[in-house]
């Protein structure tokens, strides 16, 4: 005969503590492993994918290890120290950290080899060509490159404390940099860095306009949108 307690019980488990237990894995998975989120821009090409759309609800994986090709979710002001102001983006990874990157005649190449490239539209134009760090890489500063690394750096040396004999950029005027760095014109890195950009150019800042992606600015991978 089943007792009363036992009905108490067994009414418990179905209708207070699996709910509960369903409301706490949903919790532990938005917190430690998905973020959602709305798109609420038209930067990335609906061909390319995943496909988004304005004001659909994508779901990006959390991880700061994104592969080259992956779309991600950053943190503007991670990576550009010049505002306080906090907002997600989203770009397509294009270089890890480690590549060296070049833009030629608008086309982008990886290590020297012509990759994938979703931008449109594109300008035949456009030419650079920059080395992308990796931790605990030490890497020279050129009047080229400091333009990308220029927020990357302010950011590293008010968290780090410098290597020595590293000249102490963030404390100068950027127009004196150069002239500091006759000195000592290498840096060593304590961040891996990426380099972004969004498939539409003409819609959004991307690393044309933030410079280097440190990996801690990334929220994560977006897996695809409804």
């Amino acid at each position: 005969m089943i007792s009363k307690d036992q009905i108490v019980s067994s009414s418990f488990v179905r209708y207070g503590a699996l709910p509960l237990g369903l409301i706490a894995l949903v919790v532990v998975l938005r917190i430690f492993f998905f973020t959602p989120f709305r798109v609420m821009t038209t930067a990335q090409a609906v061909k390319a994918p995943p496909a988004l759309r304005l004001g659909a609800w994508a779901l990006a994986r959390r991880t700061q290890s994104p592969d080259r090709g992956s779309l991600i979710l950053f943190h503007t002001e991670r990576a550009d120290t010049s505002t306080s102001a906090q907002s997600l983006m989203v770009a397509r990874v294009v270089a890890l950290p480690g590549d060296s990157l070049e833009v030629r005649s608008g086309q982008l190449f990886v290590n020297g080899v012509a990759v994938s490239d979703y931008r449109h539209p594109r300008d035949a134009r456009e030419q650079y060509a920059l080395r992308l760090p990796r931790e605990g890489g030490v890497y020279p500063l050129t009047s080229t490159n400091l333009v990308a690394y220029r927020a990357a750096l302010v950011e590293e040396q008010r968290l780090f404390a410098p290597a020595r004999g590293e000249v102490a950029l963030h404390r100068l005027a950027p127009k004196d940099w150069l002239t500091a760095l006759a000195s000592n014109p290498y840096h060593t890195f304590r961040r891996d860095y990426y380099w972004v950009l969004t498939d539409d150019t003409s819609v959004a800042p991307d690393s044309r306009h933030l410079g280097i992606l440190p990996a801690d600015a990334i929220e994560g991978v977006i897996l695809f949108a409804l």
